[in-house]
């Protein structure tokens, strides 16, 4: 493999050190939360979280996104590029401030306060990574995310457990442990930023928006998809059946933690790969490997499902477990959709990532309706696996036009057969004897048809790693 494999590689193991640190100490809070909150009450922090998530790309703008894109380029000065960022985010946020304001005194809208000064926090903080991220500030970047989740964890351990503060000290611990985050970056990225107004021009305010603000839409329609579930949920069910879906988010959240670690490497890469003439291999190289793991990863979390459902949540979240098969399904297509998303940005076409989103976004609100009403809360992960599924395969076709990823149909088809299968047996509970007995036999499919380019990955790890230490 090439000297860009092992650039991927090395980013990669960086994001990793601080993003699986926090990832899994969030993932360990969970019996915490589980045993501090009632269902209700862990339900509403669910909403607020997906609050947070909504109004931050409508009062950014999204302009991080432009950040993080442009600073990369040579032909952009940095420290323009990230002024004229943070003009439009402290805009935003005023205008948020004000649209508070409003609607504490025309609304008895409870949390208001709350969840416009966390999202304020957050639009700063993530202004400030994605730049670091963008020149090459790696390891300040990890440190960060470490530092960000000990300060979640003792401010959400004083603010829940020693006062008792409940949804409110939930928030609360985010808002200063983001706070904190970005008096930090601020700190140590000084000698790298730049607050001047004169250094912003039309032009290259014209050059960040036009990028970022086909996101906006295309952000809303991924937020409607993802968080449409917990509002039908709540509103069909309850708040406390919601409650327990959003528990069973946590086990594939360690999906999505190999994920999110391996794609904040992988935007770096797929940046600097545009205009090259193998390109396309590159990619279909690296989607053969990334999706080989995340089956064998989503198999193994779904066969083992109940047992650390047992041991991590409390007892009143138990049930939770017969939501997280279908969920790791979803994240599995999910993360393929992601991948492909990836050329959209690299290539400045970020307008055709919101066609795909809609289109998704349209499957999963209909089926969310239909599958809530007819099969109760776990019809609501099926609708999201299906809306996963047609997003990743709507992506397929449509960025061929842009870099033609080769796709491995075989091993592609039978994994995705196996996994949804091993998720229907588990979900059913139909015995130990059959749940575990069929789920390691769908497992064991799972690995066979990726074999091949798992000892292939295993191989350039070794090689590199054995590299490493003849270097060092």
């Amino acid at each position: 493999m090439s000297d860009r494999n092992e650039h991927l590689a090395k980013n990669t193991a960086l994001f990793a050190l601080g993003s699986i640190g926090s990832k899994l100490l969030q993932f360990f809070l969970v019996p915490f939360y589980t045993r501090v909150l009632t269902d209700a009450e862990f339900g509403v922090t669910d909403i607020l979280q997906a609050a947070v998530s909504l109004l931050l790309p409508v009062f950014t703008l999204t302009v991080y996104e432009s950040v993080f894109r442009y600073a990369m380029e040579k032909e952009y000065d940095k420290k323009s590029v990230f002024a004229a960022g943070a003009a439009v985010t402290m805009a935003g946020v005023v205008f948020l401030c004000l649209c508070g304001v409003g609607v504490a005194l025309f609304s008895d809208v409870e949390y208001v306060w709350i969840v416009a000064a966390d999202t304020a926090v957050v639009a700063v903080r993530t202004l400030f990574s994605q730049y670091a991220r963008a020149i090459g500030k790696t390891t300040l970047f990890t440190v960060d995310n470490l530092l960000l989740t000990a300060c979640v964890l003792g401010c959400n351990i004083v603010f829940i457990a020693v006062l008792h503060w409940g949804v409110a000290g939930y928030m609360l611990g985010y808002i200063v442990a983001n706070a904190a985050s970005c008096a930090f970056l601020a700190f140590m990225l000084r000698h790298d930023i730049s607050f001047r107004l004169r250094r912003i021009t039309k032009e290259l305010l014209k050059t960040l928006l036009l990028f970022s603000i086909p996101l906006i839409p295309n952000t809303v329609c991924w937020w409607i998809s993802t968080f449409t579930d917990r509002i039908m949920i709540t509103a069909m069910v309850g708040v406390a059946e919601n409650g327990l879906y959003a528990a069973a988010h946590k086990l594939p959240s360690l999906l999505s933690v190999v994920v999110t670690v391996f794609f904040q490497a992988w935007q770096i890469s797929a940046n600097e790969e545009i205009g090259k003439k193998d390109t396309a291999e590159f990619y279909s190289q690296i989607f053969a490997q990334i999706s080989a793991c995340v089956f064998v990863l989503s198999s193994l979390l779904t066969l083992f499902c109940k047992p650390i459902t047992d041991v991590f949540l409390a007892e009143d979240f138990f049930a939770s477990w017969r939501y997280m098969p279908v969920l790791l399904v979803s994240m599995t297509f999910f993360s393929f959709a992601q991948f492909l998303g990836s050329i959209y940005s690299a290539n400045k076409k970020t307008s055709m990532a919101f066609v795909t989103n809609f289109i998704a976004m349209v499957v999963n609100v209909v089926f969310n309706y239909i599958f809530i009403k007819h099969f109760g809360t776990v019809g609501a992960g099926a609708a999201t696996a299906l809306s996963y599924l047609v997003l990743w395969l709507a992506r397929a076709v449509n960025t061929r036009s842009i870099v033609a990823v080769r796709n491995r149909p075989v091993p592609l088809a039978v994994s995705c057969i196996a996994l949804a299968g091993q998720a229907t047996v588990v979900s059913l509970d139909m015995g130990p004897a059959v749940s575990y007995g069929c789920g390691a036999a769908c497992f064991a499919v799972i690995l066979a048809v990726n074999l091949k380019t798992l000892v292939a990955l295993a191989k350039f790890a070794l090689s590199l790693a054995r590299k490493l230490l003849k270097r060092s």
